[in-house]
């Protein structure tokens, strides 16, 4: 019966011991190649595919070497690296984060900090469509591998013994090593400008209007409360943290459409008060200069510009990095009241009917 027992130790010992070596030999090819970048960047041996924003941001935030970042949403993508690098005299990394919240990519830029970055210009866009969000909301519609975003060492279990990371990550960057790749450019990287068409047709069919109600215009002291709190927390905050940095900092230049939109929801002239408000808490802060392209009328009205009614071609990511190197569209203390004005009286006077005649 002793003599039972002790084969059965042995072999319990020996089942789990082998289970670890393998499950550690597992471990070690993700931790060697690191799809993700979380242990470190690129290694020369393979061709790394850059494709997952939200896995691969975080690596790419604190283990490549840059002094410049652009970050934002969607409305980022199609920024070129090499386009700003040339502009801005700068080493840029492109860090998009499709539908992300303020704070999202907020997080993103103070991990690049913490990580003992040296940043001299941050590139990044404003949405419209998600300033009026909670100081710490994420997107509800997005993966967030949150294990990949802190230092807890015991969370990088769910990374390098995670069964699709090991085959679909992991397994892709030899595939495609293999295949003669190299490692994805940050021209590349995200871009979805070759994906879709552009044009009236495109952008007048993803939208449809319902019936117009009444106007709203003021801003109440809770959507004040909201719209500063957000703005504050993660988008100026940082910006005095770190006065060593240039903060490069645009509304997201929609279309025509979306004010018609907005104009049919009788929320244009909300907006407008909003973006009034935010623009005057920006302006405080010496080392944030803030751009919109919100008054340049040929662009937002050129449906060839658009994909549907908020996204732009790659060809005025470009123009925007031009813009905001020369330093057009730069609002300051003295003219912004004059923008204002200005689209105040462009679009809520505009008339939205032709659009669909």
């Amino acid at each position: 019966m002793m003599e039972e027992s002790k084969i059965y130790k042995i072999w319990l010992v020996s089942t789990i011991g082998l289970t670890m070596i393998i499950l550690a030999m597992l471990a070690s090819v993700t931790i060697y190649i690191d799809p993700l970048f979380h242990y470190h960047a690129p290694l020369d041996r393979f061709a790394y595919p850059i494709y997952n924003e939200r896995y691969q941001n975080d690596g790419i935030t604190r283990k490549f070497e840059y002094d410049g970042i652009i970050t934002g949403t969607s409305m980022t993508e199609n920024f070129k690296k090499t386009e700003a690098d040339v502009l801005f005299d700068a080493d840029f990394i492109k860090v998009p984060y499709m539908g992300g919240t303020y704070k999202e990519i907020n997080d993103n830029l103070k991990r690049a900090y913490h990580a003992g970055k040296n940043i001299r210009y941050v590139i990044r866009c404003l949405d419209y469509s998600l300033m009026d969000t909670d100081k710490d909301a994420y997107s509800e519609n997005m993966d967030y591998p949150f294990y990949l975003y802190n230092d807890n060492l015991f969370d990088d279990l769910n990374y390098v013994l995670n069964k699709e990371i090991l085959f679909t990550q992991t397994g892709y960057v030899i595939d495609y090593t293999r295949d003669g790749n190299q490692t994805t450019s940050f021209d590349e990287y995200a871009n979805w400008n070759d994906l879709f068409a552009f044009g009236a047709d495109e952008v007048l069919g993803t939208y449809t209007l319902g019936e117009k109600i009444e106007n709203s215009s003021a801003l109440t002291q809770e959507e004040y409360d909201r719209l500063m709190g957000n703005i504050r927390q993660n988008v100026t905050d940082l910006a005095d943290e770190h006065p060593e940095t240039v903060f490069c900092y645009f509304f997201s230049p929609y279309s025509i459409c979306y004010w018609d939109n907005l104009n049919n929801a009788g929320k244009a002239e909300w907006w407008i008060n909003a973006e009034k408000a935010v623009i005057e808490e920006i302006l405080k802060h010496p080392n944030i200069k803030l751009y919109s392209f919100t008054n340049n009328y040929e662009l937002v009205c050129n449906l060839d510009n658009y994909k549907d009614e908020g996204h732009y071609g790659e060809w005025v990511n470009s123009w925007i990095l031009q813009w905001m190197h020369e330093g057009k569209y730069l609002l300051t203390k003295d003219n912004y009241q004059e923008y204002i004005n200005s689209i105040r009286e462009f679009y809520l006077s505009y008339d939205y009917a032709s659009l669909r005649k």
